[in-house]
């Protein structure tokens, strides 16, 4: 009866070990910070104020705002590329605010000068959108191509910020269907007006010219051709034919913000790309 007392005890226990040990090994995969720099590129102080912004900001709107610098992210596996790197490093560190793990991460490799914007969860991919991470990278790579990395993260930092402050007034940042066609409202608006009309004006001078000039007559039998006119064919010709389109805009009502955003998500539940910089 003791021995199996003892084999009891030592089952639980074993089990309590084996426990903590998942416990242990799932806080070794978390990232302590908002801010990494594994690679070395700012000071203490810079370190200290970025992190604290990115903090606020994080827990401010519930979607944790990352960086993550890396000397080369080769040295952590084998990986066909930079992006594939990317979401296998945000879902191993269990990345993300809330359920949904609501999250951007910029994140960079050094050796070959790569970096990632993604983002993942669905109320971050309403507050960046494929439009709001274009003007977010314009704000920061400008700074990294003249090796200025705090003012570059700081840009990014606080872009974050406003586009995610954008998202929460139900105001994403996105591009309209003239931003699209890179003209201004004005200007697309003038094209739609003015082209057909020029293009009427030239068919109808294009024709006048060609007409040619005739006496006129003072009676109308003048009019009538000799013999009559024999129409012995009929056909129906189609000459052409309009066709008039709308933009359907969907949104998707069920964030956290109310609203949808023109986001590309992939088949792992990400937004972005990669490039250099």
């Amino acid at each position: 009866m003791r021995k199996a007392h003892l084999i009891c005890f030592a089952t639980v226990l074993a089990f309590l070990l084996l426990l903590t040990g998942m416990c242990f090994a799932e806080n070794q995969e978390s990232l302590p910070y908002y801010v990494s720099d594994t690679a070395g590129l700012m000071t203490s102080e810079e370190w200290r104020k970025l992190e604290s912004t990115a903090e606020n900001i994080s827990e401010q709107y519930g979607c944790g705002v990352y960086i993550v610098t890396l000397q080369d992210y080769r040295d952590y596996g084998s990986y066909n590329n930079f992006w594939d790197f990317s979401e296998a490093f945000y879902t191993r560190y269990n990345m993300g605010l809330g359920e949904a793990r609501n999250g951007i991460l910029l994140i960079m490799s050094m050796a070959e000068r790569d970096y990632s914007l993604l983002a993942y969860g669905r109320d971050a991919h309403y507050a960046f959108t494929d439009y709001g991470k274009n003007v977010l990278e314009n704000r920061f790579l400008d700074n990294f191509m003249r090796s200025d990395w705090t003012g570059g993260f700081a840009d990014y930092i606080n872009g974050c910020g406003e586009l995610l402050g954008r998202a929460a007034a139900g105001e994403p940042l996105d591009v309209s269907y003239e931003e699209r066609s890179g003209l201004p409202d004005e200007v697309s608006t003038g094209i739609i007006i003015g082209l057909p009309l020029l293009v009427g004006f030239g068919a109808c001078e294009g024709m006048r010219r060609n007409m040619k000039p005739v006496k006129p007559r003072s009676r109308a039998d003048e009019y009538i051709v000799p013999g009559g006119i024999n129409l012995s064919l009929k056909r129906d010709v189609f000459v052409n034919r309009t066709v008039t389109r709308t933009v359907i805009r969907t949104e998707n009502r069920d964030s956290g913000f109310h609203g949808g955003g023109g986001t590309t998500v992939n088949s792992h539940g990400f937004s972005g790309h990669s490039g250099k910089f």
